[in-house]
């Protein structure tokens, strides 16, 4: 595409949905030269403001989910110029942390798991380096003198709060609007005709803001977004508790990442030694209460991972919902309906994806072919055959 784009190529696009996802797609098609418009009442509020920030392709890495990998591994990959530009179009630096991570083992059944989990990313040609637990003490002497070995991998971390205030500013800053509401999908004559602005503090319900093209990136409320449609999507929220401690500068110099007793726990420094430490993974709907048992848990985990952590300061507890889908794969692309663009369903990668999930709605609305790599993601695979385009 040239450098300037033509008049005739410029369309209207309007974003429901002001997380990270919905901003990062907001600012890459307001670069592309397009009319952007956001709608969301309280961006960055929901998912992004409890994430961790890890860009960690190979410690999230499931098995059987190669094609997410593979995805994963093409988004990681983008997050440096992403956020250089971001950096550039914003005016402050925007920090991508190159920690690595570590995966600690803590018993002889945590080593195996972790020795699988190293030959399977071998496998797939991602950096390993098995650490014993003397060497992986010399890297985090804080860690618990329980650890019995550890993988490191080459992976890194952003704060996502910041990211998030990044992208609306360099947004704006682009000539984009930014309107706080909720807002639905607009269909006429069977395509899209804009977002209608719903709720309090608008006088009529026939308000539009008009579109060429409208995004849904509303997370796991996008089934309701789409409701009226009878547009079905297959996303489920799923509860995600987090705490945020703050400890000694350089307590932690990795993301640590580790299994106590059969549950799953991270921990990740800041600067200025503020540790977030997560998370829980709950299916119970729209819950977003944070819980004694949830916090007991965390503190207990991550103290017998980094004792030292029993001496932090705790700050802050918060839950969110994330959105998950039935394959575990976000949806992204064009839907069966003209003009409809999900961007959604991205469960605990939100953060990590954001970068490929906007160069793939941005090329859509250029009139490019997305990456090749997100095939495995298109939202048109829900739609039935004689549909697909």
């Amino acid at each position: 595409m040239t450098a300037v784009m033509r008049a005739a190529d410029r369309r209207q696009v309007a974003v429901i949905g002001a997380g990270i996802i919905g901003l990062a797609c907001a600012w890459r098609l307001s670069r592309s030269g397009h009319a952007v418009t956001v709608l969301d009442p309280a961006a960055g509020s929901g998912a992004t403001h409890a994430a961790a920030g890890m860009i960690a392709p190979a410690s999230e890495a499931v098995f059987g989910q190669d094609a997410l990998l593979s995805t994963s591994l093409a988004s990681a990959r983008l997050w440096p110029d992403f956020a250089a530009e971001l950096a550039r179009d914003v005016g402050r630096p925007v920090e991508l942390a190159p920690r690595g991570t570590l995966l600690v083992a803590l018993d002889a059944d945590d080593e195996a798991s972790l020795a699988r989990h190293a030959r399977h990313l071998e496998r797939r040609r991602c950096h390993v380096e098995r650490l014993t637990s003397r060497a992986a003490r010399r890297l985090e002497p804080a860690l618990s003198p329980r650890v019995t070995g550890a993988v490191r991998l080459e992976e890194t971390a952003v704060d996502p709060r910041a990211v998030s205030a990044a992208l609306e500013d360099a947004f704006v800053a682009r000539g984009g609007t930014l309107l706080p509401v909720l807002a639905e999908p607009v269909v006429r004559d069977g395509r899209v005709a804009g977002a209608r602005p719903v709720g309090d503090g608008w006088a009529t319900v026939d308000a539009v803001v008009d579109a060429d093209v409208v995004v849904v990136a509303t997370g796991w409320s996008s089934p309701r977004v789409l409701a009226a449609l009878g547009h079905p999507v297959p996303i489920r929220p799923l509860k995600g508790q987090v705490i945020r401690l703050a400890a000694a500068p350089d307590t932690l110099t990795h993301t640590v990442r580790a299994t106590v007793r059969g549950r799953e726990v991270y921990t990740v420094p800041r600067p200025g030694g503020e540790i977030v430490v997560g998370a829980t993974s709950e299916d119970v709907g729209e819950d977003v209460s944070v819980t004694a048992g949830a916090v007991h848990d965390l503190l207990h985990d991550a103290i017998e991972v980094v004792p030292e952590l029993a001496e932090a300061t705790f700050r802050e507890a918060t839950a969110r919902l994330r959105p998950a889908t039935t394959d575990n794969l976000p949806l992204v692309g064009p839907t069966c309906v003209e003009g409809l663009v999900l961007a959604s369903g991205h469960g605990r990668d939100g953060v990590l994806l954001a970068p490929l999930t906007a160069e793939a709605v941005t090329a859509h609305v250029d009139g490019r072919p997305p990456p090749r790599c997100v095939e495995p993601l298109a939202a048109q695979r829900l739609c039935p055959s004689k549909e697909r385009s």
